[in-house]
């Protein structure tokens, strides 16, 4: 009975570290994500991506944007150009990884092939069976010399070796990291081009009456949707009133882009009004 309760806590304290282990990993793409949609804002409009976000919630949120608009693109998994474009936006990156893993890669094939070609042309087996019946013959000798050459060549054997792996590992741990941010420039750049600049109208505003009317059925052959954008009007106690189309929003601010100046600007929603509006 005892061990079958212990067996049952164990399990769940596994099932809660994975949880708790795939929620951390969750938030650092999520927060990651964010920082790229942020980063298509001043691509696109040139306000600093610093501006758009004031901490890591901000970043959660501006990722679920990220997210949304790359679940549009599912249906693009079966054409060659959408895999096309990801790879060329994140090129930069898998660039320096693919240079960091070829030259991984030469330098374990000289390790290995060295050493066999050194024996083959220089004769080294019969050097290595000779050391082997001196260290066999004089065994007192071979623990004075090998002592010290051990103590001595382990740290400078080790010490660059380590610190190679570890600067390997940093920049291709880097340049994978790279990769999300990147993912998140293109998804906020087609959410920005799709939904904030290309619609031509704001999105009409309806009545009870017209939400609860069934919607009429397209006829076959037709397109006659009209893509609409959602515009705000932000109205404080004191202070101007902002219009504009939604680019992105955040837990107290709102990035709005108004289309016949071209004016983009960044408005604060702590102690505002904010009302969906039809016309500009």
């Amino acid at each position: 009975m005892t061990e079958t309760t212990s067996a049952r806590k164990f399990s769940g304290t596994q099932l809660l570290t994975v949880f708790l282990s795939i929620s951390s990993a969750a938030v650092i793409v999520l927060s990651l994500l964010g920082y790229g949609v942020a980063l298509s804002v001043e691509t696109k409009f040139g306000i600093p991506h610093a501006v758009v976000f004031n901490s890591t919630t901000d970043l959660l949120t501006l990722g679920s944007w990220a997210v949304i608009q790359m679940l549009n693109y599912l249906s693009k998994l079966s054409e060659w150009g959408f895999y096309l474009a990801i790879w060329e936006m994140s090129w930069p990156a898998t660039k320096i990884a693919l240079m960091f893993s070829m030259a991984i890669l030469v330098i374990g094939a000289l390790a290995l092939a060295v050493p066999a070609l050194l024996r083959r042309w220089t004769g080294l087996n019969d050097s290595v069976k000779q050391l082997r019946e001196f260290a066999s013959t004089h065994r007192k000798v071979s623990v004075i010399v090998a002592v010290p050459l051990f103590i001595l060549g382990t740290p400078l054997l080790a010490m660059p070796l380590a610190l190679l792996v570890i600067l390997v590992g940093l920049v291709l741990l880097a340049c994978f990291l790279s990769i999300i941010p990147i993912a998140g420039i293109q998804a906020g750049s087609a959410h920005i081009d799709d939904w904030v600049v290309g619609p031509t109208i704001c999105a009409p505003l309806m009545a009870r009456d017209t939400r609860l009317q069934p919607r009429p059925a397209s006829k076959q052959g037709e397109n006659s949707k009209v893509k609409a954008t959602t515009c705000v009007s932000v109205k404080k106690a004191e202070g101007p009133e902002h219009r504009g189309r939604v680019v992105f929003a955040t837990f107290n601010a709102v990035v709005l882009y108004d289309p016949a100046t071209g004016s983009v600007r960044r408005v604060a929603t702590d102690g505002a009004s904010i009302e969906v509006v039809d016309k500009l």
